[in-house]
């Protein structure tokens, strides 16, 4: 065992035969050993090198071990340090002294060696478990803050790509959004030519401006070319083991790269190639979808410069498309938002036919309820990987933290508000987001309100969302039948879910069966594995 690993003891005593002793003892066991011999010396010793275990004289002249436990408690740097306390003719209310002053646990003398070793592995042991919590606590938080970063980035994209006029703000916008959201040093954007069958380099970063200007590439010529021809979005994740980058005709050949069309239901308009992140790290899942939900964004509004309600379209297409990120890192199906969706429409269109509710729900509150629905549980982006894919039960701990996932959702997607240029889908999509748990009456979360105090189309959907997760198979639970879902939904009626919604869904309910069969979650895992060894071909 290197010095570096060894576990430091401090041994504080004013007895050298003792200290003599125990170091012996110790150091036989595989410490590393320091001593003082007061309770001052200890206090600096402390400081300097920072001890894992601090082994305590009780009484000592001078500092004793109470103003000394006290005294190094004192100082951030040795303040988690834990101090076994020894004593020989101490009374119990010293001992509850030396346990208010930062102890962690005493021993008495005289002491047997075999328990003083006990002893500090115990304390060692503890206070190294706290301070691996700590450190995993720091990760999460910073994987948190990463992530929604990330988001509100993508939507500062989106706002600033409604206001785009030209291509060129658009294709600037792409390269810096990118950028931004991955920390990649090498992007490139290569856009089709006037004849439509050669791509041209547009934008680029990281890469020679001499190179630039000689980047054309054909129709299935190397990685580029087959992304453009086939329309789809190509990962590789495994270094090359090559330590220099290549330039060629294909833009760049280096690993980890993503590259992706930018496609319209009109053709393919361009690839965007991203690589080399700040990190070296290989490009997560969750990057490889930013990258495919701004290079969607970006064709679809490049395509509708022309028209100004592409411009409507490329907002919603942004909207679904992050709304499939949580989803995806989530590991639960995609096909589930693609149900929420439609069960959505026909919901909303059930109710738009009669009843008190009819005169709020026209064709545009249908067609923006669809495109909001993915974006229910947006919020999940910001919930730990440790309790978003748990296979069992949630603590009631993780589930106050599961909860959280309606704030985190309206506060991410509140970003992209603009107060001088209000956009009613966002508003829906920022309504659904935060109260899609909510209960009619009154109990659900995250503010507990009821009735029609909750927004319509949150109401809406958190019967649809009901219903599939009911109807569906989590890691967490079986799948229940059509007809008990519906038994549940009704069950529910004027306490989870509204009345008059739950009505409604009640005279349409074999339409949510019928869509619910066709999607099953056995088809929806053929299509992930099929979506996974893609991105790693």
């Amino acid at each position: 065992m290197s010095d570096e690993s060894r576990v430091t003891i401090l041994i504080v005593d004013d007895d050298p035969k003792l200290r003599f002793v125990l170091g012996t003892q110790l150091r036989g066991a595989g410490y590393r050993v320091c001593e003082a011999g007061n309770g001052s010396e200890a206090v600096a010793i402390a400081a300097e090198c920072a001890p894992d275990v601090v082994i305590m004289d009780l009484k000592m002249p001078g500092m004793d071990g109470i103003a000394a436990t006290r005294a190094i408690k004192a100082n951030p740097k040795t303040a988690d340090v834990p101090i076994i306390i020894l004593t020989g003719t101490a009374g119990t209310d010293d001992l509850v002294r030396a346990m208010d002053a930062g102890a962690q646990d005493y021993v008495h003398k005289p002491f047997d060696a075999s328990e003083i070793q006990a002893r500090v592995r115990t304390a060692h042991g503890l206070a190294l478990a706290r301070r691996n919590l700590d450190q995993a606590n720091t990760r999460l938080e910073r994987q948190v803050d990463a992530q929604t970063e990330q988001l509100q980035h993508l939507y500062q994209f989106m706002r600033d790509l409604s206001r785009a006029a030209t291509s060129d703000e658009i294709l600037d916008l792409v390269i810096e959004c990118v950028r931004e959201t991955t920390g990649a040093r090498r992007i490139s954007l290569l856009m089709t030519d006037a004849t439509g069958e050669n791509l041209v380099c547009e934008r680029a970063v990281g890469i020679d401006p001499e190179v630039v200007r000689t980047i054309s590439i054909k129709a299935m010529e190397g990685i580029t070319g087959q992304v453009f021809t086939r329309g789809v979005t190509l990962a590789a994740t495994a270094r090359d083991g090559k330590d220099e980058a290549r330039y060629g005709r294909d833009a760049f050949l280096s690993t980890p790269l993503v590259s992706t069309s930018l496609e319209t239901q009109e053709g393919v308009l361009g690839v965007l190639n991203v690589t080399e992140k700040n990190d070296d790290t290989p490009f997560s899942e969750s990057e490889i979808e930013c990258i495919r939900s701004i290079a969607d964004a970006a064709a679809i509004a490049i395509d509708g410069l022309t028209k100004r309600d592409r411009l409507h379209k490329s907002v919603s297409v942004l909207l679904q498309t992050v709304g499939f990120l949580a989803e995806y890192r989530d590991e639960e199906t995609t096909l589930h938002l693609k149900r929420v969706s439609k069960l959505a429409r026909i919901l909303a269109t059930e109710l738009s036919r009669s009843g008190p509710y009819a005169d709020q729900i026209n064709q545009e509150f249908i067609d923006s309820l669809v495109q909001a629905a993915p974006m229910h549980d947006i919020g999940k982006v910001g919930v730990p990987d440790e309790i978003l894919t748990k296979p069992g039960k949630l603590t009631d701990e993780e589930f106050q933290i599961m909860k959280t996932h309606t704030e985190i959702g309206r506060r991410v997607l509140s970003q992209a508000l603009d107060p001088k240029c209000p956009v009613p889908l966002l508003e829906m999509c920022i309504s659904i987001a935060h109260s899609h748990h909510e209960r009619f009456d009154g109990q659900g979360y995250p503010k507990r309100i009821k009735g029609h105090e909750i927004p319509l189309a949150a109401r809406i959907i958190a019967l649809v969302d009901a219903y599939d997760a009911i109807t569906s198979r989590r890691r967490y639970k079986d799948a229940s039948t059509h007809d008990q879902a519906v038994d549940i939904i009704r069950h529910e009626r004027g306490a989870h879910f509204d009345p008059v919604i739950v009505d409604a869904f009640l005279r349409r309910h074999e339409q949510f069966d019928a869509v619910r069969r066709p999607l099953t979650e056995d088809q929806c895992e053929t299509v992930q594995s099929t979506l996974r060894r893609a991105a790693s071909d």
